[in-house]
């Protein structure tokens, strides 16, 4: 390959050029769903803020960090979840343009690599794996500790988990090279530690300072989901296995999340990544005591797994962020706050759900040890068919301001996030497709399926693409597809330019008759080329 060639978009220069019969190259292709999003990505400077920051160690790359981030985009829209598939995503003109390249460079036996592929891809799909091998092979091995044993979840082979066998085999890597299990594990953490350290200092940050959200008061959603892989499966790196409540168990790994909401979508903004076993305040208390997202005015909404009183008061005290979070049934302060409330006998009808009344109940005396801040509560007393009795749920923030109302109005923003696991899991995002059992390159995929997402709702808040609001990925692909108009790239000139198939094809037809020669001897030496080949 000679070198990669620069091309400008000019659609008059093509014009005049093909009216010359100075066609270089012809090329169909269709507008993909990635399009609009990369494009963005693109213009708006975030992609190339994301590469900039991406942790590289290598000194010299013939695929750049900025080709490899865009392609695993367009690889997560296009529901690939294979990682040596993902130089096949990136196929469009438009796209490829604004990163620089065209479009001949996606022919078999070329393609970014001064070596060339042999397939029609842009780069060969090993160029991410040993990225990240290359990223382990510089963890500096005094910095992982002593080498001691680390199992996967605490079973041997062939152990039986519940009523599953763990099948007693090795990895691939295993298989073709001896490896030292417990140190592969160490380095795989260190590196997820820094792939994860990249997205929360640099693309969780980048999203919300381009939603310009200003500097009032911002709401955040904390919660953590499971990412469950085949149980027998013992060689998913750093995996684990936890009991389920109805004594089966699983086997995965745990994202927790930290979504910022916006006017009409949020941003997942911080990512923690563990092993499933690892409970849910612990794998998240970084995000909670780092600064990057949170600031002094901001309320934080919790579920249960969050509910800690040291963290809640240090939470208020230290860095002024207010919390609203559920209370168990099984603590006091609960029985305090529904026994206040009956005493006080003032409900009013909840907000949105009819058959609901809620109560607010003032400092709520101080009955939980770890607490030591000041607790306002929102009880809602419901009729539980199941149990047919009255229930209720208690609802606790430090912001001493919000009335009952409020209280709830907040809280019902929480489900949100569930949403955004269930788009992610089976909405069209293949968060649990893991094509790969080694965890650098599971945490790989992970945040670049969390990133897509992301970047999904930070365009469809804004005008240009707020056509793509309130749709899920699968209905966007299949609307593209019942709406899909092909298109041909046409070199000439020094400049390309993409033209609707059916246009182009009119708009040649009414060229005088030398011109339609010219184009008719080129397509007929290119079709001669394809047919050899194939």
């Amino acid at each position: 390959m000679d070198g990669i060639k620069l091309w400008a978009r000019n659609g008059e220069a093509v014009r005049q050029a093909i009216e010359l019969g100075e066609i270089v190259h012809m090329e169909t292709a269709s507008e993909e769903l990635t399009d609009e999003f990369l494009l963005f990505a693109i213009e708006s400077g975030l992609l190339k803020k994301w590469a900039g920051s991406f942790p590289d160690p290598r000194e010299k790359c013939e695929i750049l960090p900025e080709v490899i981030l865009a392609s695993s985009v367009a690889a997560r829209f296009a529901g690939m979840y294979s990682m040596r598939k993902t130089g096949y995503a990136l196929r469009s003109a438009r796209v490829l343009g604004a990163l620089g390249y065209s479009v001949e460079m996606v022919e078999p036996g070329q393609g970014l690599s001064d070596r060339g592929t042999s397939q029609a891809t842009l780069y060969s799909g090993d160029v991410i794996r040993k990225l990240l091998v290359k990223m382990e092979g510089q963890v500096a091995v005094q910095a992982l500790g002593s080498p001691v044993k680390i199992a996967t979840d605490g079973s041997a082979d062939g152990a039986v988990v519940g009523s599953v066998q763990v099948r007693g085999r090795r990895s691939r890597r295993a298989v073709k090279q001896a490896v030292d299990e417990s140190e592969a594990a160490l380095r795989g953490r260190a590196v997820v530690h820094q792939l994860v350290d990249w997205y929360n200092s640099s693309v969780g940050p980048s999203l919300l300072r381009y939603a310009e959200l200003g500097p009032g008061r911002r709401i955040h959603i904390l919660d953590a989901t499971r990412i469950a892989v085949d149980l027998a499966t013992d060689t998913y790196e750093c995996s684990g296995v936890v009991e389920n409540d109805d004594g089966t168990f699983s086997r995965g790994y745990k994202l927790g999340t930290l979504r910022t909401l916006l006017d009409t979508a949020g941003l997942l903004t911080q990512v923690a990544l563990s092993g499933i076993a690892v409970h849910d305040l612990k794998l998240c208390r970084p995000l909670l005591e780092s600064r990057r997202v949170l600031r002094a005015g901001d309320l934080l909404i919790e579920d249960r797994g969050f509910l800690d009183g040291g963290m809640i008061s240090y939470l208020k005290s230290e860095r002024q962020v207010d919390v609203i979070v559920p209370l168990k049934a099984k603590m006091l302060a609960h029985t305090e706050a529904i026994q206040l409330a009956q005493l006080a006998d003032a409900w009013a009808p909840h907000p949105s759900r009819e058959e609901q009344q809620i109560a607010w109940v003032p400092a709520l005396p101080k009955v939980w040890d770890e607490c030591t801040v000041v607790l306002n509560a929102c009880v809602i007393r419901f009729f539980n068919k199941k149990k047919k009795r009255l229930d209720y749920i208690v609802l606790a923030t430090t912001d001493l301001a919000l009335n009952a109302r409020w209280i709830v109005g907040h809280y019902e923003e929480r489900p949100e996030i569930e949403q955004d696991y269930e788009q992610m899991k089976s909405g069209g995002w293949l968060l649990q497709k893991l094509a790969s059992t080694r965890y650098s390159e599971i945490a790989f995929y992970i945040l670049t399926v969390v990133l897509s997402y992301s970047l999904y709702h930070l365009f469809a808040n804004t005008q240009a693409g707020a056509k793509f609001a309130h749709k899920t990925r699968q209905a966007m692909a299949l609307e593209q597809f019942c709406t899909q108009r092909t298109h041909i790239i046409v070199y000439a000139g020094n400049h390309f330019e993409i033209f609707e198939t059916f246009t182009f094809l009119n708009w040649v037809l009414q060229r005088p008759t030398p011109v339609q020669e010219h184009v008719r001897a080129w397509l007929q030496a290119h079709l001669g080329t394809v047919e050899k080949r194939e």
